[in-house]
């Protein structure tokens, strides 16, 4: 009896400092996450005083970006000197064109420094596990990120045979849950996102930008 209850008591002590383990790696993560998200305000911020730098520009005009969450601290990108650089991207993928810069604008809103409640960051708005993936050492440049992103929708793209709509679901919504329910997921947010996107490329393509006017 006596060992029983010590092998219980040892027990509790391990589960204990176990969770003391698991608080202390959460509340790093989260510490190295907003060192990360400080860096790229003041990287945007101190890039104010210089207009010729096609990255780094005034504010965003193009709005709150469209998870609905607040306009991040950050200048936004000026679509008329972002937009060759979306066209190389394109290009260099073969996406088609408009694409990408729909996607940005969709995501977020051309901040560089977005990030979502998900912890989506930056331009393209890429998952960590994604922007990994696909050698984005700074989610928060949007050279990177956009990179990153233009490679990661032509594998979707390659994955769905060519389906925009399809590979545009797995984007938002994820290529488990596109697989799973056989198409576009049934969800609010990834439909309207997809019909979103659809309707700035063709924005785009006709009027050369993603936004109404």
């Amino acid at each position: 009896m006596v060992a029983s209850l010590f092998a219980q008591d040892s027990l509790s002590r391990q589960m204990a400092s176990v969770a003391r383990q698991t608080r202390v790696i959460e509340g790093s993560e989260r510490s190295l996450h907003r060192q990360q998200l400080a860096a790229a305000r003041q990287r945007t911020g101190a890039a104010r005083g210089h207009p010729g730098e096609p990255w780094r520009v005034s504010a965003s005009t193009l709005g709150v970006w469209s998870d609905g969450a607040q306009i991040p601290e950050c200048p936004g990108l000026e679509w008329r000197q972002a937009r060759d650089h979306f066209e190389e991207e394109e290009e260099r993928n073969e996406l088609p064109s408009g694409l990408l810069g729909a996607v940005a604008v969709q995501e977020s809103g051309l901040y560089p420094c977005a990030v979502s409640s998900a912890g989506a960051t930056g331009l393209m708005q890429l998952m960590p596990a994604t922007a990994a993936e696909f050698g984005v050492g700074d989610p928060f440049d949007p050279w990177q990120s956009l990179q990153g992103g233009g490679q990661f929708l032509r594998q979707l793209l390659d994955r769905y045979n060519g389906d925009l709509r399809l590979a545009l679901g797995a984007y938002n919504a994820g290529p488990a849950r596109v697989d799973s329910f056989g198409g576009v997921p049934p969800f609010a947010e990834t439909q309207n996102y997809v019909e979103s996107v659809m309707a700035r490329m063709k924005r785009v393509n006709v009027a050369g930008s993603p936004v109404k006017p």
